[in-house]
């Protein structure tokens, strides 16, 4: 794990909300709510089975905690990492690329899984600064396409954003979301 004082590395996203990143490797070493898939007939979590929250954080300062939540009766897939774009924002928010897990998060029914979302810069450094009460999050598929719809969610309190803004990728705890 990065120390947090590290810069982090940063993939941009296009307009239409692709990274063109690849798919997250599979590995042995998961955490208890992911599994090792290389083909998968797990589906991908989307609007159809799952829920989706934003939560205000006291640590680390400048964060958001995005929740993804089983609410289906079989098991779904959190592929890479959501998109993210704040209601005044002219481009989607940069992933995290070293947040990227050793494997694809699968959520059995009632599992969550976890996005950490920096909404500015902690020393003050950031550009293009605004105020944000909304935040439009696409969950995305296997392939990293945006299909699995998007849904606007209010943010728990007015949130100042700037371009240092940035996503992780689904981890499948909090405190992992959260130490980047």
């Amino acid at each position: 794990m990065p120390p947090p004082s590290r810069t982090p590395e940063v993939v941009p996203t296009s307009q239409d909300g692709s990274t063109g990143s690849p798919s997250p490797k599979d590995t042995s070493a998961a955490p208890a709510t992911t599994k090792n898939v290389k083909q998968s007939s797990v589906p991908p979590c989307s609007e159809a089975n799952s829920e989706l929250a934003v939560d205000q954080v006291d640590r680390p300062v400048n964060h958001l905690l995005l929740t993804v939540t089983n609410t289906g009766t079989t098991p779904c897939d959190a592929y890479h990492a959501p998109l993210l774009r704040f209601e005044q924002a002219e481009e989607a928010v940069q992933i995290l690329t070293g947040s990227q897990p050793q494997a694809v998060v699968t959520l059995v029914p009632g599992a969550s899984a976890y996005a950490g979302i920096n909404t500015s810069s902690a020393d003050g450094a950031g550009t293009g600064a605004f105020t944000a009460g909304e935040l439009r999050v696409t969950v995305v598929d296997r392939i990293g396409s945006a299909g699995a719809g998007t849904t606007t969610l209010r943010l728990p309190r007015p949130t100042y954003v700037d371009d240092a803004a940035f996503s992780t990728y689904w981890q499948g705890s909090s405190d992992d979301a959260l130490a980047w």
